[in-house]
């Protein structure tokens, strides 16, 4: 029974129509006006959200750039520390470092010459 009261007509006794429920001009300027800056919120976070962006590529360009740095600053120590080794060890590997043509592999006065051999 208490939905009854809301069923009723409404007690001045005035149609409803669509002009006497409308919000009128004060309801448009109000509507227009939060619509406004919905739109200008959206306008601005998308500004930053691009700049937020645009700023993590630079960061991350940079950061490539470094590690890049550093590795070619390695490549070049270790290009460099193996350069250093080389020429040090290149004084000591020429001593022993063998000509390849035999010469060296036998002393002359041991040698037997072909009017020495003894023929028998």
């Amino acid at each position: 029974m208490s939905g009854l009261p809301l069923l009723a007509a409404p007690s001045d006794g005035e149609e409803l129509t669509v002009v006497s429920v409308s919000p009128g001009l004060p309801g448009f300027i109000a509507m227009f006006l939060l619509a406004a800056v919905v739109v200008l919120l959206v306008v601005d976070m998308t500004r930053r959200v691009r700049r937020v962006q645009a700023d993590a590529r630079v960061e991350a360009r940079i950061a490539q750039q470094k590690i890049e740095e550093q590795q070619a600053e390695e490549q070049q120590a270790e290009q460099q520390r193996a350069d250093d080794h080389t020429a040090a060890d290149a004084p000591e590997a020429e001593g022993l470092r063998d000509s390849g043509d035999g010469a060296d592999d036998a002393p002359e006065d041991d040698a037997p010459e072909d009017g020495d051999r003894p023929q028998g």
